[in-house]
């Protein structure tokens, strides 16, 4: 999985080309520019915290009904479970859907 260090906010970016069928991943939004989700993710750090910690920033561009977007993800988690754990204690705050990579 190809990661970098990103200087705004400290998070890891991941690119959701290098992530292999079947990763597991928890999609806490999606945005109109990859700025916005960006800036959701930094205000997602400061809201939850050690919820947060160890994990990696997938911004996957997407498109449907002829509209782009931007799904945020996070990466990280060791199964499903986990990210139905990590699901549960983000929509305390924020929406939050575990998904599979394709």
């Amino acid at each position: 999985v190809a990661a970098a260090q990103s200087p705004a906010g400290g998070a890891v970016d991941v690119d959701p080309a290098s992530l292999a069928t079947g990763t597991v991943l928890a999609q806490i939004g999606s945005y109109d520019t990859a700025t916005v989700a960006k800036l959701e993710w930094d205000k997602a750090v400061a809201r939850f915290g050690p919820l947060m910690a160890g994990k990696g920033r997938v911004i996957q561009e997407a498109s449907s009904g002829g509209r782009s977007f931007f799904r945020l993800r996070v990466s990280g988690f060791t199964s499903r479970d986990d990210a139905r754990r990590f699901c549960a204690a983000f929509r305390s705050g924020g929406q939050c859907v575990p998904a599979l990579v394709r």
